[in-house]
């Protein structure tokens, strides 16, 4: 697991870690955008183990909150409509 902790950073520039994590957010905001779940079905459906650890994840990744994402489409919903 070390070995290829070492060689996926060499390669991404990131830890797998980081880079699961970052996949899980992207994901999470496509179905935030759809505007059909609620954030806790998000969070499950994307791996998250709750909506907490999936809002820090946005901060961190993103630097806002899940809902400011949720707001934002909703806004640009109603604007295209």
């Amino acid at each position: 697991p070390r070995q290829f902790s070492r060689a996926f950073r060499a390669e991404t520039g990131q830890s797998p870690a980081k880079a699961i994590e970052q996949l899980r957010v992207e994901a999470a905001r496509e179905l935030i955008g759809d505007g059909r779940h609620s954030m806790d079905e998000i969070a499950i459906e994307t791996g998250f183990a709750d909506r907490e650890r999936m809002r820090r994840a946005f901060l961190r990744v993103l630097g806002q909150p899940p809902q400011a994402i949720r707001r934002h489409a909703r806004v640009a919903a109603q604007t295209a409509a």
